[in-house]
């Protein structure tokens, strides 16, 4: 019997894969099951829905990607390797955004998910439960503006070098939030 990290992630492989064939709207559970051999009871327990299997499909490796901020892997670093994540994904996440909506809207759950993150990363950082409004507005200004910057950027086929774009972005970050991220010179 497949250990639940991997029945997960086949569950995610085969939605990928199926996503690669017809909008992610039209896919259903019995679909998804069907592709990767397995019933719908061992889908509903490791995800809600398959608007929840599409946002951890994105959020995991995000995910992973801020949980290595230390002194010497900071916001740059980040940025970068979530572009060439968002790169590697294009299609994935291109019919994501385009074929959701409402409370499932991709973009939407993409936003907070990285407002999300940056804010318990700077809470952590400062032992703090709770941040001053100020800076939960910039964070989450940076971080819902920043994921349409990407979108954008991924819809259009990248005009801006992945290198160059990753630099962009961090230039908007606004200076009064830059002393949070570890490895980061104000």
């Amino acid at each position: 019997m497949a250990d639940r990290a991997s029945t997960k992630k086949l569950i995610e492989q085969s939605f990928i894969e199926l996503s690669n064939m017809k909008n992610v709207d039209k896919i259903t559970i019995r679909d998804i099951v069907e592709h990767c051999g397995l019933t719908k009871t061992t889908f509903y327990n490791h995800f809600q829905d398959k608007y929840d299997l599409i946002v951890q499909i994105y959020a995991e490796p995000v995910k992973n990607i801020v949980n290595r901020f230390d002194a010497n892997y900071g916001l740059r670093e980040a940025i970068a390797d979530v572009l060439n994540y968002s790169a590697d994904n294009r299609r994935f996440i291109i019919n994501a955004l385009k074929n959701t909506s409402g409370q499932n809207s991709f973009l939407y759950h993409v936003s907070k998910i990285h407002f999300t993150l940056l804010r318990d990363f700077v809470q952590a950082k400062i032992g703090a439960t709770r941040l001053p409004l100020r800076t939960e507005s910039l964070l989450k200004l940076y971080a819902f503006g920043s994921v349409q910057l990407i979108c954008e950027w991924l819809i259009k086929k990248m005009p801006v070098p992945l290198d160059e774009f990753a630099e962009h972005l961090y230039a908007g970050l606004p200076e009064e939030l830059k002393r949070y991220f570890c490895g980061e010179k104000i």
